[in-house]
């Protein structure tokens, strides 16, 4: 009888060891993707427009995601991109963000790099590793322009006008100014990145006819439950991933770079994804 617990405790231990080590290696196995995006409104000039999406990085939580990052800014940078967008969850732990901030500055979009906060930025999370930072410093030493409720209008192009706002965490994008909000009316095509995705019904959704979010990591490890994939610590959130109709427009939502609380993601890859706009 001991031997056989004894065999049957070798067994399982063998099976974790080995659900363990592809977890990790998934956690790294980046999902590189070029793809277009058909965008309502889009003014003509700037179709064709290219657009790296990166998000939750958490840098300096473990070694595996500045890898991870690693291999996004190695097969984007022949790409040329014309925009970076990172939509929060970027920077983990401010002490240890300096590898995280020499990828990024790698990388030479000619419109520009935006960033916005996560709540990890802000020290929220359940996370032993978050910290409150102060990333606006941080964020120039890359080159990184932040978004913080605020919004920048690229150049124009053949008589069309986009402007990118950026959505603070805390606020959500509502505490957009009254000055930038009439922005949004003016015949611009204003995009919106945001961290965490809003829900369909959102007001932001009425003056934003495309989005940028991160947030959910894709569920990061996913389980079978009631014939369905599911994240283990299922939140209920609306969108996990992908492209979703959002009031007239559309929501881009990333599964992310890197992974908070255990290295570790199950059928849901890390990805980083250029878009080209048409």
């Amino acid at each position: 009888m001991r031997t056989t617990f004894a065999r049957l405790a070798g067994w399982a231990a063998a099976a974790g060891g080995a659900a363990a080590a592809y977890m990790a290696f998934e956690a790294q196995w980046v999902q590189c993707r070029m793809s277009d995006l058909r965008v309502p409104g889009l003014p003509a000039g700037w179709s064709g427009l290219k657009v790296l999406h990166l998000t939750d990085v958490h840098a300096g939580f473990f070694a595996s995601n500045e890898r991870s990052l690693s291999k996004a800014v190695n097969w984007a940078k022949p790409l040329e991109p014309d925009l970076v967008l990172l939509t929060g969850d970027v920077l983990g732990d401010p002490n240890r963000a300096g590898v995280c901030l020499e990828l990024l500055a790698q990388l030479e979009p000619r419109l520009g790099k935006y960033a916005v906060t996560g709540n990890h930025e802000h020290g929220i999370s359940k996370s032993p590793f978050a910290r409150l930072q102060r990333t606006a410093e941080l964020w120039k030493s890359a080159g990184v322009t932040l978004l913080s409720d605020s919004c920048v209008q690229l150049p124009e192009r053949e008589g069309g006008r986009v402007v990118l706002c950026g959505a603070d965490y805390i606020t959500g994008g509502f505490g957009l100014s009254g000055d930038e909000q009439r922005r949004l009316h003016t015949g611009d095509f204003p995009i919106l990145l945001i961290h965490e995705p809003p829900e369909a019904d959102s007001a932001l959704a009425g003056s934003f006819p495309l989005a940028f979010a991160g947030h959910t990591h894709g569920g990061q490890i996913r389980v079978m439950r009631r014939g369905n994939l599911v994240p283990f610590d299922d939140q209920g959130e609306t969108y996990l991933s992908g492209v979703h109709p959002w009031g007239d427009g559309l929501l881009v939502v990333s599964r992310g770079i890197g992974t908070s609380f255990v290295p570790f993601r199950l059928l849901t890859r890390p990805e980083a994804t250029l878009w080209r706009l048409v």
